[in-house]
């Protein structure tokens, strides 16, 4: 989504653009598997801040009247309520409200008792300090990094934000133990679903939860894929190319002694070489590490870099199913949670995602959700209620997408510099730029198409 955020954006300039996708279809994290009429989600599942998605499509618009310009021109999307179902290990079930902070307190208050509202929105707080710091300096700000890093260090109120001395827990262990101790285990999933052990996780992590809080939470009628389909034509509509199953093996740099080190282009699978004088990498960093011969192994493996756990992916048909909200997290206290999706407008077809430690047998998975409440049969598969079409695997994700190990959400995040210092933009070897995940501001769908603006005003400006 970031390559393709850049593309659109680049094209719209008067740029010529190609895209280079090595699978059949472009969208990374917002992938998709289809049988029959049922579609299932296989990626992201839920959008916040919007606006940003708002703002690349206002801006490489058409400016006809009568051209479909804005986002919502293009996909349906629609506010959640509940954004997800929190089900603890001893059957509690929270409703998380949208974009309310009253009843944001009430629900927790319900659910876990008084004080425990009070207590979360102490995180929420929190988060919104670090969102006010980080983000002129450092997610709104092309080519920021360890300078600007530094200098809201040095400020009271950017040390204050940051916590550099204190893990997410450390913060919030002063509002939740004299509460419920439950409510670490929704920081926890929120931790991990930004790719940090929960243990480990730095307090600047707040951000996650307040941003959520704050700018809503988001879904697309007819499955989250539909905001890669529409980005797709958005790119060809700009007039830029897209070549599927064009995987590049590496960046080529000029020999020439006018211009040595430079961009010069890229080498496909197939041998070919495409000559560019710009080339905006999208893929992991342990891959464009190899793609520019710095090392990193093997293709797929994880060298240097640290990151997140795998999980395992069932798309499910469920027949007479129980009713479900768009995401339900099943907590552990012991581990990640199992999650499941589930479409308003096609309530049979359930995507769940498994943490590793569950392996990949569904009798097992499906007992685990049954014993949690949920109505699916007492004996999963076997009670014919339950129908497993398709399991997606650490190892199929790594081979679609060249994250080592399938990492579900991309380079850990265990540290402060983790979060706010990944991979620059704009990279040593002059005319390479990265974006996605590995790269600033940061991994989620919104900061990717972030990471693309910010590819593409340093391109502008170099230009």
């Amino acid at each position: 989504m970031a390559g393709l955020a850049a593309a659109a954006r680049l094209a719209s300039r008067d740029n010529s653009v190609l895209v280079c996708e090595a699978s059949q279809v472009a969208g990374g994290a917002l992938s998709s598997w289809q049988q029959d009429d049922l579609v299932f989600d296989t990626g992201a599942h839920t959008l916040t801040l919007p606006a940003v998605y708002r703002d690349l499509f206002i801006k490489t618009g058409s400016r006809k009247k009568s051209a479909a310009s804005t986002l919502e021109d293009r996909v349906d999307l629609r506010p959640l309520d509940p954004v997800r179902r929190y089900v603890f290990p001893d059957g509690t079930r929270l409703d998380l409200p949208n974009a309310s902070r009253g009843r944001l307190l009430t629900a927790f208050d319900d659910a876990l008792g008084t004080g425990a509202g009070a207590a979360w929105l102490r995180v929420i707080d929190h988060g919104s300090e670090v969102w006010d710091a980080i983000r002129p300096t450092l997610v709104e700000a092309p080519g920021s990094g360890e300078r600007e890093f530094r200098q809201l260090l040095r400020t009271r109120s950017g040390r204050r934000a940051l916590t550099p001395l204190r893990s997410l827990h450390g913060l919030a262990g002063q509002w939740f133990r004299a509460v419920d101790r439950r409510l670490f285990l929704v920081l926890d999933d929120y931790a991990r679903q930004a790719g940090a052990d929960p243990l480990r996780a730095p307090g600047v992590l707040a951000a996650r939860p307040y941003i959520e809080h704050a700018f809503g939470a988001w879904r697309i009628v007819g499955g989250l894929h539909g905001l890669a389909s529409a980005l797709r034509q958005r790119v060809i509509d700009r007039g830029a190319g897209i070549r599927y199953g064009a995987r590049v093996v590496r960046i080529e740099t000029s020999a020439s002694s006018s211009t040595p080190g430079t961009v010069s282009g890229v080498l496909l699978e197939d041998g070919e070489r495409v000559a560019a004088d710009v080339v905006v990498a999208g893929v992991d960093q342990a891959v464009l590490a190899e793609m520019t011969g710095g090392g990193g192994g093997s293709r797929g493996s994880k060298g240097t870099y640290s990151y997140s756990p795998s999980v395992t992916t069932l798309c499910l048909v469920i027949e007479d199913p129980p009713e479900m909200p768009h995401e339900t997290v099943l907590l552990d206290e012991h581990g990640p949670a199992i999650r499941i999706h589930v479409a308003e407008e096609q309530p049979t077809a359930w995507t769940v995602h498994v943490p590793a430690h569950l392996g990949t047998e569904a009798e097992a998975v499906l007992g685990a959700i049954a014993a949690r409440g949920i109505g699916i049969g007492a004996h999963g598969a076997g009670s014919g209620r339950v129908r497993v079409l398709r399991t997606i695997t650490a190892a199929d994700r790594e081979a679609a997408t060249g994250v080592p190990g399938g990492a579900a959400y991309g380079p850990a995040a265990d540290s402060l510099r983790g979060v706010l210092l990944r991979s620059a933009i704009a990279q040593p070897t002059p005319g390479l730029f990265h974006v996605g995940a590995s790269a600033r501001p940061g991994s989620g769908l919104s900061f990717a198409a972030l990471s693309g603006w910010q590819a593409a005003e340093l391109i502008k400006a170099a230009r």
